[in-house]
């Protein structure tokens, strides 16, 4: 026992005597890099992690689910094998997080806080060539509810996507689509799981919230036949009955020639080494696939499908005469919600005679959470979410020679907001996979030594990065980092620090354009300094705080001494931070008389009335616009006992 406390206490030490993380300095980016995409106000995440507020309050279960790796969603095992844009927390950002956790969640300075990235909310695509829409859809179930919806390409002729993006109507409701193209008159089941209810219908792309648009290898693409039909598979997510939906999606497409990518369940029940495809109730039962290729191909991206029960499924493929292991995917804790296409971080060569196997495994017992039938029944083929299927989709062309350097994707994802303040940055990530070589430009100049997939831009310019792999390089499009000028906070040294007995003395900022000035006395925010200029008969520690459309900077400590002591006007009974806020402003008042609380715009006009009867409050203002605000702190008989100005910004 003496020998664990002491490894506790000694843990303890370090991680006291080590700064601990902070959510401005380390957290923020974390949670915005991973998190935010979904977890935002019409995302599909249940609930926001986009504020200190909101991340600190659930900070046991963000721990849990990155170190569990249940979020962000990411079913594949990324050790097994790599894929283009992985969603997965690094082992040190889940480090990091830890750490902010067991040091008590510290916020630091929330106005240096990294700003919550923006969303693009069109097209990123550029200039789309075909947008389709199943127009206005209204959810009727209220459980997961799957809907096929058949769109008229209205091609005249065939043509080849090179880039394929959904944009989800409602992301709130919207969980994940499959994206189909079908050439023939077939009918469709409005109401099918996994296939259309059209055995001609091909998958081409499956999109999931956070997912970027899928961009084909250079020179490659799926080919659309005139006149063909997209079919959109829709899961809307539980409790979306009564909301609209309309979803879009957009192609990028060519009329020349491209290399043809074609997507099929290579691995189907067809090719059973162990079958029928019957879970008998209360088992949990294996099988595998295998089917060997007869000619070359390249293979670049796999797309396994299972229905409830499945639990884990494996797929790798057997070289001919060496029997060397082709790695493709391995998930050991499937999840139905979470289907996906795994573009391969490198395109993988399949020679001849490759036999491709897949091992899957399902659970038809009480102990599994989303089985369907309870009592447990047995479950055979079918397309129905109660029924089963095996299968693994590949996106395959006919190999020729230089596939083994095909560049498989070339875009730069930023982790954060691209528009920020000095001294603060954004991690431009690209493509990771063996053999790839980098060059970052800023302004299409080389960026000496920036040679990683990764680059922390701190100032502004335009990033693209130039992408080598063998004889093949591909150039990024431009993304546009803008970093706003941190203000200038700086009181000009007056002549005398001593206040004379009965004086006063001048103090003045450094003055810039659209500078917001804020006077510190011991600490202390008094509300009516906030001009550039002080005059003053108080002695003590005065520091300045000026804020600049967003931007905020801290002046050094400047001492003066004589003159009086702080008067008791000067401690005011409520402190509102942060301010200025993006959003929520916290409120705390130690005024024992104080029984209201209310908001008023610039006009004068109440826009938020709150009984307190409490020491804190908080005050969400994310839905009105940037400006000046004032809170009025009222006792009883409506007298206002303070009256405070709060600017929010966006």
């Amino acid at each position: 026992m003496k020998l664990i406390s002491t490894a506790i206490a000694l843990n303890t030490f370090l991680l006291c005597f080590a700064q601990a993380p902070t959510w401005s300095s380390d957290v923020a980016k974390i949670i915005y890099g991973n998190c935010t995409s979904c977890h935002r106000p019409g995302g599909i995440g249940p609930f926001s992690l986009q504020t200190y507020d909101e991340v600190s309050a659930m900070a046991n279960w963000v721990q849990q689910a990155i170190e569990q790796r249940d979020m962000p969603p990411w079913t594949p095992d990324h050790t097994y094998k790599n894929y283009v844009h992985e969603r997965v927390v690094s082992d040190a950002d889940i480090t990091t997080f830890q750490n902010w956790v067991a040091a008590g969640a510290p916020s630091g300075d929330l106005r240096f806080a990294p700003p919550v990235p923006t969303y693009p909310s069109g097209s990123q695509l550029g200039i789309a060539n075909l947008n389709l829409s199943i127009g206005s859809y209204m959810v009727s179930g209220n459980g997961d509810v799957y809907r096929n919806f058949e769109i008229q390409s209205g091609l005249s002729q065939a043509e080849y996507a090179t880039a394929i993006e959904v944009l989800p109507g409602n992301p709130s409701i919207v969980h994940h689509v499959l994206v189909f193209t079908d050439s023939t008159a077939n009918p469709i089941n409005p109401n099918s799981v996994g296939g259309t209810g059209s055995s001609a219908s091909q998958l081409l792309y499956s999109w999931v919230p956070g997912a970027a648009p899928y961009f084909s290898p250079e020179g490659t693409g799926f080919r659309l036949p005139a006149n063909t039909r997209i079919i959109l598979q829709i899961h809307y997510a539980p409790g979306s009955a009564g909301q609209t939906d309309n979803t879009e999606i957009n192609f990028k497409t060519s009329t020349s020639p491209l290399r043809k990518i074609t997507v099929s369940p290579v691995l189907n029940q067809t090719n059973l080494e162990n079958g029928p495809l019957v879970i008998p109730a209360n088992t949990i039962q294996s099988f595998t696939e295998s089917v060997t290729i007869p000619a070359k191909y390249t293979a670049l991206y796999v797309f396994p499908h299972m229905h409830l029960l499945g639990k884990k499924v494996i797929s790798y493929g057997l070289k001919p005469i060496t029997g060397d292991t082709i790695r493709f995917v391995k998930i050991d804790d499937w999840d139905f919600h979470w289907q996906d296409n795994f573009a391969l971080a490198n395109s993988v060569v399949l020679p001849v005679g490759t036999t491709l196997k897949a091992t899957a495994t399902y659970d038809n017992t009480s102990s599994n959470p989303e089985n369907p039938n309870v009592p447990p029944q047995t479950v055979t083929l079918g397309e129905g979410t109660g029924d089963e299927m095996m299968l693994m989709f590949f996106a395959y062309m006919p190999f020729l020679p230089g596939d083994e350097n095909l560049i498989m994707d070339k875009r730069v994802i930023p982790k954060g907001a691209t528009t920020f303040c000095e001294g603060q940055s954004v991690e431009l990530t690209t493509i990771k996979g063996e053999g790839y070589t980098y060059q970052w430009k800023k302004d299409g100049v080389d960026l000496p030594g920036e040679n990683n997939f990764t680059l922390v831009a701190t100032s502004s310019g335009s990033y693209m990065v130039e992408i080598t792999l063998g004889p093949n390089v591909a150039l990024s499009d431009p993304v546009s980092v803008t970093v706003n000028p941190a203000p200038t906070a700086q009181i000009v040294p007056p002549g005398n620090t001593e206040i004379p007995l009965g004086g006063t003395i001048d103090l003045s900022a450094v003055q810039g354009t659209g500078y917001l000035y804020q006077w510190y006395l011991n600490g202390y925010a008094v509300p009516s300094w906030t001009n550039p200029d002080l005059t003053t008969e108080y002695n003590g520690e005065y520091v300045l705080e000026i804020f600049n459309g967003g931007c905020f900077q801290i002046s050094e400590t400047l001492t003066l001494t004589g003159g009086l002591a702080n008067l008791d006007e000067l401690t005011s009974t409520i402190r509102i931070f942060p301010n200025p806020s993006k959003d929520i402003f916290t409120i705390e008042c130690n005024a024992t008389d104080a029984l209201v609380i209310r908001v008023e715009d610039i006009t004068g006009s109440e826009i938020r009335k709150f009984d307190f009867n409490g020491k804190s409050i908080s005050i969400d203002l994310r839905d009105h616009s940037e400006g000046v605000y004032f809170v009025e702190i009222i006792g009883d008989g409506h007298k206002i006992l303070e009256r405070r100005k709060i600017i929010k910004m966006d």
